[in-house]
């Protein structure tokens, strides 16, 4: 159905709309645009030069999805009687969001407002993937029943799904505050925050570093539990297993990356790259909470589908 084609299109857009974004800051050109609109000194497409490649990188990557959004919109509105509500909010969502960017520049990174533009940007890429699976094509009234009984199966092992969504949301906020209040080169000794050996210094910034430090150890430990009961219960639930899987790997990797982000002083590669595996685990424990719910068969009337 082009409907579910398109919001997985507008999934996939967003999340790499994600990591360009994760650039700008980590390479100071939060500012190299000052102009709180869609140009760039006063140009669409100025020279892509310098912080200008990542500020307005980040912008021409925004407004493509929101043109994909667009589309999304309309035809959920037209297919979908069901999920009106939805195609209105994620288009609600991703206006906000560009009200947030705009707010952002014009009074020079507030970090409040910084902030709720990224937590708005994981919720909008949540909600994506949410539409994706309400759009998806159903098999046979059979499969769905069997999915009912894999689900079944699973018992209290999904509500490890919703702890762990729970908890990564929490370390994306603490990111998010180290991030924008300056946090994020506080400490630079390994594992304590300073390199004589102190681990809860004085300063605020720095203890908001080691809360996310810790809380990142938390939500690694969280996860390899979740993923293991989770695990347990699903052993004819293929894609589920595969959800797992990929989010063990992914916060291992995402350890790792933080470690190295402070030996190598924010190197903008590894950075990003651990930006992008915060913005990957959610999607996969987000998907995990999604495609472990009871799936209600749609069928047509007219020319659209209608959940029943």
């Amino acid at each position: 159905m082009i409907e579910h084609r398109f919001a997985k299109l507008a999934a996939a857009a967003t999340f790499c709309l994600l990591v360009i974004g994760g650039t700008v800051n980590p390479t100071g050109s939060s500012l190299a645009c000052p102009e709180p609109t869609l140009v760039c000194n006063g140009q669409l497409f100025p020279p892509m030069t310098g912080g200008v490649l990542y500020e307005h990188g980040h912008r021409l990557a925004a407004m493509t999805v929101g043109f994909l959004q667009i589309i999304l919109t309309v035809l959920l509105l037209r297919r979908r009687r069901d999920l009106r509500l939805l195609a209105w909010t994620t288009l609600a969502m991703v206006l906000i969001q560009g009200g947030l960017g705009a707010v952002t520049v014009a009074y020079k990174l507030p970090w409040f407002v910084s902030t709720g533009h990224l937590m708005l940007g994981m919720s909008y890429f949540a909600t994506l993937i949410y539409v994706g699976f309400r759009t998806r094509r159903d098999g046979p009234v059979t499969e769905l029943r069997r999915h009912d009984r894999v689900i079944a199966d699973l018992g209290n092992a999904r509500t490890w799904i919703g702890v762990a969504c729970g908890f990564v949301v929490i370390q994306l906020l603490l990111g998010a505050l180290v991030r924008h209040l300056g946090a994020a080169m506080a400490c630079l000794g390994i594992p304590a925050c300073t390199r004589n050996g102190d681990w809860w210094p004085e300063a605020m910034v720095q203890q908001l570093h080691m809360v996310h430090r810790g809380f990142g150890i938390l939500v690694a430990l969280v996860t390899v539990v979740a993923a293991v009961a989770v695990w347990r219960k699903s052993r004819s639930f293929v894609s589920l297993r595969v959800l797992m899987a990929l989010a063990v790997l992914t916060v291992l990797a995402q350890v790792g990356l933080g470690i190295f982000t402070v030996l190598t002083l924010r190197s903008v590669p590894v950075a990003v790259g651990h930006f992008a595996g915060a913005a990957g685990l959610w999607g996969l424990w987000a998907s995990a909470w999604f495609v472990s719910a009871r799936r209600r068969p749609a069928v047509a009337i007219g020319s659209e589908l209608v959940a029943v």
